[in-house]
């Protein structure tokens, strides 16, 4: 009984690492290199603007006082302009706009000054 016991298992285990080996073969990936770019590398200096910040970065930084040059004043101020609506979500977008941090198609993007709007009224609070 043993004999055949330990047959049964040698056969199992032979016949398994034949099947392993069969679908480990059959799976081969084929590994190309990545293409490389020969246009030149733009840097975001030579860009006439980074993109958009999000509203929550142009709040903050209006309240940090990055658009003072733009007349619009930081901190307590900042807070108070906000609060009376001297400050409005244009007036900010305006600042980033001059200050090539937007394009100046986010003047129209009644979505975005919608979002810069709510970042002012949370200010307000």
């Amino acid at each position: 009984m043993k004999r055949y016991l330990s047959i049964g298992l040698t056969v199992v285990l032979i016949s398994l690492t034949a099947n392993t080996s069969v679908e480990a073969r059959g799976k081969t990936e084929v590994i190309t290199k990545p293409e490389v770019s020969t246009k030149p590398l733009v840097l975001a200096s030579d860009r006439p603007y980074t993109g958009y910040v999000t509203p929550f970065e142009l709040v903050h930084s209006a309240y940090q006082g990055k658009y003072r040059s733009h007349s619009i004043p930081g901190f307590g101020s900042f807070i108070d302009g906000a609060r009376t609506g001297k400050i409005t979500a244009k007036d900010l977008v305006k600042a980033a706009i001059e200050s090539k941090q937007l394009p100046p198609q986010a003047i129209a993007d009644r979505s975005y000054l919608g979002y810069v709007d709510l970042q002012l009224k949370s200010m307000r609070q």
